[in-house]
Protein backbone atom coordinates (compact mmCIF):
# COMPACT_ATOMS: atom_id res chain seq x y z
CA UNK A 1 0.00 0.00 0.00
CA UNK A 2 1.47 3.33 -0.98
CA UNK A 3 1.56 6.34 1.30
CA UNK A 4 -1.01 8.04 -0.90
CA UNK A 5 -3.53 5.18 -0.74
CA UNK A 6 -3.06 4.87 3.05
CA UNK A 7 -3.54 8.59 3.68
CA UNK A 8 -6.74 9.93 5.23
CA UNK A 9 -5.63 13.56 4.73
CA UNK A 10 -3.50 14.95 1.92
CA UNK A 11 -2.84 18.69 1.82
CA UNK A 12 -0.94 19.99 -1.18
CA UNK A 13 0.46 23.53 -1.14
CA UNK A 14 -2.43 25.05 0.81
CA UNK A 15 -2.48 28.85 0.84
CA UNK A 16 -5.14 31.16 2.25
CA UNK A 17 -5.52 34.87 1.47
CA UNK A 18 -7.72 37.06 3.67
CA UNK A 19 -8.95 40.43 2.48
CA UNK A 20 -8.52 42.84 5.37
CA UNK A 21 -10.80 45.65 4.19
CA UNK A 22 -13.66 46.28 1.80
CA UNK A 23 -13.07 48.14 -1.43
CA UNK A 24 -15.24 51.08 -0.33
CA UNK A 25 -13.13 51.37 2.83
CA UNK A 26 -10.01 51.45 0.69
CA UNK A 27 -11.43 54.27 -1.43
CA UNK A 28 -12.45 56.30 1.61
CA UNK A 29 -9.19 55.82 3.45
CA UNK A 30 -6.82 56.17 0.50
CA UNK A 31 -6.12 59.90 1.12
CA UNK A 32 -5.43 59.24 4.81
CA UNK A 33 -3.10 56.34 4.05
CA UNK A 34 -1.29 58.42 1.43
CA UNK A 35 -0.63 61.17 3.98
CA UNK A 36 0.41 58.77 6.74
CA UNK A 37 2.52 56.56 4.53
CA UNK A 38 0.54 53.41 5.41
CA UNK A 39 1.14 50.57 2.92
CA UNK A 40 -1.71 50.03 0.46
CA UNK A 41 -1.95 46.24 0.87
CA UNK A 42 -5.58 45.15 1.24
CA UNK A 43 -5.04 41.62 2.53
CA UNK A 44 -2.71 39.04 4.03
CA UNK A 45 -1.59 35.46 3.53
CA UNK A 46 -2.74 33.45 6.56
CA UNK A 47 -1.21 30.28 5.09
CA UNK A 48 1.43 29.84 2.43
CA UNK A 49 2.24 26.56 0.65
CA UNK A 50 1.41 24.22 3.54
CA UNK A 51 1.63 20.52 2.66
CA UNK A 52 1.29 17.40 4.78
CA UNK A 53 0.02 13.82 4.63
CA UNK A 54 -1.61 11.97 7.51
CA UNK A 55 -1.94 8.21 7.24
CA UNK A 56 -4.72 6.06 8.66
CA UNK A 57 -4.43 5.60 12.43
CA UNK A 58 -1.81 8.33 12.85
CA UNK A 59 -2.16 11.58 14.77
CA UNK A 60 -0.78 15.03 14.01
CA UNK A 61 -0.23 17.86 16.49
CA UNK A 62 -0.05 21.39 15.10
CA UNK A 63 1.77 23.95 17.26
CA UNK A 64 2.74 27.59 16.92
CA UNK A 65 2.09 31.05 18.28
CA UNK A 66 -1.29 32.77 18.10
CA UNK A 67 -1.93 33.97 14.57
CA UNK A 68 0.34 31.34 13.01
CA UNK A 69 -2.49 29.91 10.88
CA UNK A 70 -3.26 26.76 12.87
CA UNK A 71 -7.02 27.24 13.12
CA UNK A 72 -7.22 28.45 9.52
CA UNK A 73 -5.57 25.23 8.34
CA UNK A 74 -7.87 23.07 10.46
CA UNK A 75 -10.95 24.87 9.13
CA UNK A 76 -9.82 24.19 5.57
CA UNK A 77 -9.27 20.49 6.34
CA UNK A 78 -12.72 20.37 7.99
CA UNK A 79 -14.33 21.88 4.88
CA UNK A 80 -15.55 24.96 6.75
CA UNK A 81 -13.27 27.28 4.79
CA UNK A 82 -11.81 27.04 1.29
CA UNK A 83 -8.17 27.36 0.36
CA UNK A 84 -7.22 30.21 -1.97
CA UNK A 85 -4.59 28.00 -3.56
CA UNK A 86 -3.79 24.31 -3.29
CA UNK A 87 -5.92 21.29 -2.60
CA UNK A 88 -6.85 19.15 0.40
CA UNK A 89 -8.25 15.62 0.17
CA UNK A 90 -9.91 13.95 3.16
CA UNK A 91 -10.94 10.29 3.01
CA UNK A 92 -13.58 9.16 5.47
CA UNK A 93 -16.01 10.83 7.83
CA UNK A 94 -14.77 13.85 9.79
CA UNK A 95 -15.82 15.15 13.22
CA UNK A 96 -14.45 18.56 14.16
CA UNK A 97 -14.43 20.46 17.41
CA UNK A 98 -13.44 24.11 17.50
CA UNK A 99 -13.21 26.38 20.53
CA UNK A 100 -16.90 27.30 20.78
CA UNK A 101 -18.53 24.62 18.72
CA UNK A 102 -19.42 24.48 15.05
CA UNK A 103 -22.76 26.24 15.39
CA UNK A 104 -23.58 26.70 19.06
CA UNK A 105 -26.34 29.26 19.54
CA UNK A 106 -26.21 31.08 22.89
CA UNK A 107 -29.97 31.65 22.87
CA UNK A 108 -30.85 27.97 22.47
CA UNK A 109 -30.81 25.52 25.36
CA UNK A 110 -28.06 22.99 25.82
CA UNK A 111 -30.48 20.29 24.67
CA UNK A 112 -31.33 22.17 21.49
CA UNK A 113 -27.66 22.83 20.79
CA UNK A 114 -26.87 19.12 21.11
CA UNK A 115 -29.37 18.34 18.35
CA UNK A 116 -28.25 21.30 16.22
CA UNK A 117 -24.54 20.51 16.46
CA UNK A 118 -25.05 16.77 16.11
CA UNK A 119 -27.08 17.27 12.94
CA UNK A 120 -24.43 19.55 11.44
CA UNK A 121 -21.81 16.91 12.21
CA UNK A 122 -23.77 14.34 10.23
CA UNK A 123 -25.96 12.56 12.77
CA UNK A 124 -29.63 11.88 12.17
CA UNK A 125 -32.21 13.00 14.71
CA UNK A 126 -32.61 9.39 15.85
CA UNK A 127 -28.86 8.99 16.32
CA UNK A 128 -28.66 12.17 18.40
CA UNK A 129 -31.57 10.93 20.54
CA UNK A 130 -29.84 7.57 21.09
CA UNK A 131 -26.59 9.25 22.16
CA UNK A 132 -28.12 12.16 24.05
CA UNK A 133 -27.87 10.72 27.57
CA UNK A 134 -24.26 9.65 27.13
CA UNK A 135 -23.36 13.10 25.74
CA UNK A 136 -24.94 14.86 28.71
CA UNK A 137 -23.38 12.43 31.20
CA UNK A 138 -19.89 12.89 29.73
CA UNK A 139 -20.27 16.67 29.69
CA UNK A 140 -21.56 16.56 33.30
CA UNK A 141 -24.17 19.26 32.71
CA UNK A 142 -27.40 17.32 33.30
CA UNK A 143 -28.72 19.95 35.69
CA UNK A 144 -28.23 22.71 33.13
CA UNK A 145 -29.15 20.97 29.88
CA UNK A 146 -32.41 22.92 29.46
CA UNK A 147 -30.92 26.33 30.28
CA UNK A 148 -29.91 28.71 27.46
CA UNK A 149 -26.27 28.38 26.47
CA UNK A 150 -25.48 31.98 27.39
CA UNK A 151 -25.84 30.98 31.05
CA UNK A 152 -23.09 28.35 30.71
CA UNK A 153 -19.48 28.88 31.74
CA UNK A 154 -16.77 28.48 29.12
CA UNK A 155 -15.84 25.16 30.72
CA UNK A 156 -19.39 23.84 30.42
CA UNK A 157 -19.51 24.85 26.75
CA UNK A 158 -16.17 23.17 26.13
CA UNK A 159 -17.32 19.95 27.79
CA UNK A 160 -20.58 19.88 25.83
CA UNK A 161 -18.88 20.53 22.50
CA UNK A 162 -16.26 17.87 23.05
CA UNK A 163 -18.85 15.32 24.19
CA UNK A 164 -20.82 15.85 20.97
CA UNK A 165 -17.76 15.56 18.73
CA UNK A 166 -16.54 12.45 20.56
CA UNK A 167 -19.90 10.75 20.00
CA UNK A 168 -19.49 10.88 16.21
CA UNK A 169 -18.37 7.65 14.51
CA UNK A 170 -15.76 9.38 12.39
CA UNK A 171 -12.49 8.13 10.93
CA UNK A 172 -10.89 11.55 11.44
CA UNK A 173 -11.17 13.81 14.51
CA UNK A 174 -10.13 17.47 14.17
CA UNK A 175 -9.67 19.28 17.49
CA UNK A 176 -8.83 22.96 17.96
CA UNK A 177 -8.15 23.81 21.62
CA UNK A 178 -11.01 21.46 22.42
CA UNK A 179 -9.87 20.84 25.99
CA UNK A 180 -8.47 24.25 26.87
CA UNK A 181 -11.44 25.43 28.96
CA UNK A 182 -12.16 22.19 30.79
CA UNK A 183 -11.01 21.39 34.31
CA UNK A 184 -8.27 18.87 35.06
CA UNK A 185 -10.61 15.94 35.62
CA UNK A 186 -12.47 16.58 32.37
CA UNK A 187 -9.23 16.91 30.40
CA UNK A 188 -8.02 13.62 31.83
CA UNK A 189 -11.21 11.81 30.78
CA UNK A 190 -11.16 13.48 27.37
CA UNK A 191 -7.54 12.56 26.73
CA UNK A 192 -8.37 8.95 27.50
CA UNK A 193 -11.21 9.08 24.97
CA UNK A 194 -8.78 10.38 22.35
CA UNK A 195 -6.15 7.78 23.23
CA UNK A 196 -8.78 5.06 22.89
CA UNK A 197 -9.86 6.52 19.54
CA UNK A 198 -6.29 6.48 18.30
CA UNK A 199 -5.80 2.91 19.53
CA UNK A 200 -8.90 1.87 17.57
CA UNK A 201 -7.34 3.14 14.33
CA UNK A 202 -8.94 6.58 14.09
CA UNK A 203 -6.83 9.54 12.99
CA UNK A 204 -6.43 12.76 14.99
CA UNK A 205 -5.38 16.29 14.13
CA UNK A 206 -4.87 18.34 17.29
CA UNK A 207 -4.26 22.09 17.51
CA UNK A 208 -3.28 23.13 21.02
CA UNK A 209 -1.01 25.31 23.12
CA UNK A 210 -0.93 22.43 25.63
CA UNK A 211 2.38 21.05 24.41
CA UNK A 212 2.58 18.18 26.91
CA UNK A 213 -0.83 17.01 25.74
CA UNK A 214 0.26 17.24 22.10
CA UNK A 215 3.21 15.00 22.91
CA UNK A 216 0.95 12.44 24.62
CA UNK A 217 -1.70 12.32 21.90
CA UNK A 218 0.27 12.68 18.69
CA UNK A 219 2.80 10.73 16.65
CA UNK A 220 3.73 13.55 14.30
CA UNK A 221 4.10 17.29 14.72
CA UNK A 222 4.00 20.41 12.58
CA UNK A 223 5.13 23.86 13.66
CA UNK A 224 3.51 26.78 11.85
CA UNK A 225 5.05 30.23 11.96
CA UNK A 226 3.33 33.14 10.23
CA UNK A 227 1.44 30.76 7.97
CA UNK A 228 4.49 28.77 6.86
CA UNK A 229 5.67 25.32 7.98
CA UNK A 230 8.75 25.96 10.10
CA UNK A 231 9.33 22.31 10.97
CA UNK A 232 7.57 18.95 10.58
CA UNK A 233 8.44 15.45 11.75
CA UNK A 234 8.20 13.28 14.88
CA UNK A 235 6.17 15.14 17.48
CA UNK A 236 8.86 15.25 20.17
CA UNK A 237 11.42 16.75 17.79
CA UNK A 238 8.99 19.39 16.53
CA UNK A 239 7.79 20.40 20.00
CA UNK A 240 11.39 20.48 21.27
CA UNK A 241 12.34 22.87 18.46
CA UNK A 242 9.31 25.10 19.08
CA UNK A 243 9.88 25.26 22.83
CA UNK A 244 13.55 26.11 22.36
CA UNK A 245 12.83 28.86 19.83
CA UNK A 246 10.03 30.31 21.98
CA UNK A 247 12.08 30.16 25.16
CA UNK A 248 9.57 27.85 26.84
CA UNK A 249 10.40 25.25 29.50
CA UNK A 250 10.54 21.77 28.07
CA UNK A 251 7.52 19.49 28.37
CA UNK A 252 9.44 16.41 27.26
CA UNK A 253 9.11 13.61 29.81
CA UNK A 254 12.46 12.75 31.33
CA UNK A 255 13.82 9.33 30.47
CA UNK A 256 13.73 6.99 33.45
CA UNK A 257 17.22 5.61 34.00
CA UNK A 258 16.47 3.89 37.30
CA UNK A 259 15.75 0.21 37.67
CA UNK A 260 12.46 -1.15 36.29
CA UNK A 261 9.54 -0.59 38.62
CA UNK A 262 11.06 2.43 40.30
CA UNK A 263 9.17 5.70 40.67
CA UNK A 264 11.82 8.43 40.45
CA UNK A 265 9.25 11.22 40.78
CA UNK A 266 7.71 9.70 43.88
CA UNK A 267 4.18 10.42 42.70
CA UNK A 268 3.13 7.18 41.01
CA UNK A 269 -0.08 7.29 39.02
CA UNK A 270 -0.85 10.81 40.22
CA UNK A 271 1.81 12.10 37.82
CA UNK A 272 -0.48 11.46 34.88
CA UNK A 273 -3.23 13.57 36.44
CA UNK A 274 -0.80 16.34 37.24
CA UNK A 275 0.48 16.35 33.67
CA UNK A 276 -3.05 16.78 32.37
CA UNK A 277 -3.79 19.60 34.80
CA UNK A 278 -0.63 21.37 33.67
CA UNK A 279 -2.07 21.76 30.18
CA UNK A 280 -4.39 24.67 31.01
CA UNK A 281 -3.53 26.56 27.92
Amino acid sequence: MTASSAAVIEADNISKWYRTRLRRDWLLMRPVRRLSGTPAADGMWALRDVSFTLEHGRSLGIVGDNGAGKTTLLRIVAGISRATEGRVTVRGNVASRFGYGLAFNPYLSGRENVFLEGTLLGLTNRQVTQRFESIVDFAAIDGAIDRPLWTYSSGMISRLGFAIAASIDAEVLLLDEALSAGDGRFRQRSEQVLLDARASGRSLVVVSHGLAMVRRLCDEGMWLEKGVVREAGPVDEVVDAYEEAAGLPTTRKKEVLDEPGSDPDGVGEASAVGAVEADAG
